[in-house]
């Protein structure tokens, strides 16, 4: 009789196999039964770490969070903000359907708090109202996410297509990199959150 050969797992070990997958296969085919197979254990095994989709993804998520360490401090709000949208988009691109991930999965867990507490608290240090902070916060968060989102999709399906807009825009017309674009819709937001104070 065959026994099962037992393999630790650790909730670490059970969302970077997760990572794996979605990189691989796209949250489509990110499922707990997916998961547990590519781990070598049995499903059940699986929920003494994590309770459901749901957990899964909260803990990808937050894995992804904690990896996003600005150098910047809180002292200059908005060089933190900057930096902080930097990492938060690199580290959107790393990980495949990730712009779903954050869309799906509930802003609870401690580094991802920790990440939009101190957005909160550079808000208002840039002198944005109270009542107007979290409006704020969700422009720059929906910002970056939307960003990404179209970022991922221009590589992926529409590299190979000829730019429909130069016939709008003049012979002369040529995009600006993926980097340069970012950074100005920041500075454009920025000078948005002026009417918030």
């Amino acid at each position: 009789m065959k026994t099962e050969k037992k393999i630790a797992v650790s909730q670490e070990r059970i969302v970077e196999q997760a990572i794996d997958l979605l990189n691989q296969h796209g949250i489509e085919k990110l499922t707990m039964r997916a998961l547990a197979e590519a781990l070598a254990i049995k499903a059940a095994s699986l929920y003494w770490h994590i309770k459901d989709k749901q957990d899964l993804y909260n803990q990808i998520t937050e894995k992804m969070c904690a990896e996003i360490r600005p150098a910047c401090g809180l002292k200059d709000p908005k060089a933190y903000l900057m930096e902080v949208s930097v990492l938060y988009r690199q580290k959107l691109l790393e990980v495949r359907d990730s712009v779903e991930l954050f869309m799906h999965s509930v802003p609870v867990t401690p580094q991802r708090f920790e990440l939009i507490k101190n957005l909160l608290i550079c808000l208002l240090h840039l002198g944005i109202k109270e009542e107007n902070c979290l409006l704020a916060g969700n422009l720059y968060n929906n910002y970056i996410l939307s960003f990404v989102a179209d970022e991922v999709i221009m590589e992926t399906e529409h590299k190979a297509i000829p730019n429909p807009f130069t016939g709008i825009l003049g012979t002369a017309y040529r995009p600006l990199s993926m980097d340069t674009q970012f950074m100005r819709g920041l500075e454009v937001l920025f000078a948005g959150f002026t009417m918030l104070t």
